[in-house]
């Protein structure tokens, strides 16, 4: 019995506290002695909208300029494609790159490009891929570009 008393109070309590916290009131007419309201201040800029954002294919390379670098694995051709950094295709800046590994030997290839956004090379890549791959970015004058380096995994 004593239960039930305490929880009917308890609920009573509960019940009131709502009502005092959901109530509405209608705020005070402004009198003429009030402040002005302070100047909005500016926004800020936004981010980039979700549907802006873009997916990179294959394992994502950052670049100093703020771009991206795509480097995936197509059977057994290397292909990178580029990116801004809204991270959709842009045009390579690099006329071709070229890639070197150590896999039961030393192997190297150039990759070429084989689209406006994308250089592949041929097919000489071998699985499994349990080995680090440097590239260096070539660009149109010959000079060095980019360095960069990574642990190709999978299979």
């Amino acid at each position: 019995m004593r239960t039930s008393f305490a929880l009917v109070v308890l609920a009573t309590l509960l019940i009131s506290a709502q009502g005092g916290v959901f109530a509405q009131t209608t705020p005070a007419p402004p009198t003429a002695n009030a402040d002005p309201a302070p100047p909005a201040t500016p926004a800020a800029p936004t981010a980039p909208a979700a549907e802006d954002i873009g997916v990179i294919e294959g394992v994502t390379v950052p670049r100093p300029n703020g771009g991206f670098l795509g480097l995936r694995t197509e059977g057994v051709v290397l292909s990178v494609t580029f990116y801004n950094k809204n991270k959709k295709p842009v045009p390579a800046d690099a006329m071709r790159i070229t890639a070197r590994w150590h896999d039961t030997q030393n192997r190297n290839t150039v990759l070429l490009p084989s689209a406006p956004e994308t250089l592949s090379s041929p097919g000489v890549i071998r699985r499994p891929f349990n080995y680090i791959v440097y590239f260096v970015l070539i660009g149109p004058e010959g000079e060095t570009i980019e360095n960069h380096s990574l642990r190709l995994a999978g299979s």
